[in-house]
């Protein structure tokens, strides 16, 4: 499989999961942790993948300690997605590219993460996600876009950066979208 390496992979899973009640790093899906699950699929397209960890760090650590992939170290994950954002980026800077995932969207699959790279090789701009009539990460961003990354504030992802910003966007169907939030995600990804 091709892999991409002039991008580097930036999976988000620093935070504490007040809405689930259970750190969602650490949910199990096909006998891994989604953290697990994520940084699998994230090597098979680059090998630079970069994890930021905050809430239970040394557990999570432990899950991905036979994986190649780096730590980021969050102090700041209680003041919200933005800070792992901040935290990830300011460790990038050396890259031409940055794709921003999730740790808890398992259904998402390889091929739609090649889709944005492809869109991404053509077009020197933000390439993100279409599920639910909203635009999403994942989502590569180029380096020009690093500095507004670092600027963001309080516990909201990059969506804003997205909307104010020249993006391109490819369509996710809405079946591999599931996030890993509430209660009633985790009986979804039971069913599967």
């Amino acid at each position: 499989m091709e892999k991409y390496n002039n991008l580097a992979i930036l999976i988000l899973a620093a935070g504490t999961s007040s809405r689930l009640g259970q750190a969602k790093q650490l949910v199990k899906y096909q006998k891994k942790t989604l953290l697990e699950n994520a940084c699998i699929n994230a090597l098979k397209i680059s090998e630079n993948v970069f994890v930021v960890l905050g809430s239970r760090q040394n557990e999570c650590k432990e899950t991905i300690k036979n994986l190649n992939v780096n730590v980021i170290s969050n102090k700041e994950y209680k003041d919200g997605l933005s800070s792992s954002i901040k935290a990830g980026i300011l460790e990038l800077l050396s890259f031409k590219k940055v794709l921003i995932m999730l740790c808890d969207q398992p259904f998402i699959p390889i091929s739609h993460f090649k889709k944005l790279i492809k869109e991404s090789e053509e077009n020197n701009t933000i390439i993100c996600s279409l599920y639910d009539n909203k635009i999403a990460v994942p989502a590569i961003f180029p380096e020009n876009k690093f500095s507004l990354l670092i600027k963001l504030e309080g516990d909201k992802g990059a969506k804003d950066i997205i909307k104010n910003n020249e993006h391109k966007y490819i369509v996710l169907d809405n079946k591999f979208s599931l996030d890993i939030d509430e209660e009633s995600d985790l009986k979804k990804l039971k069913e599967v």
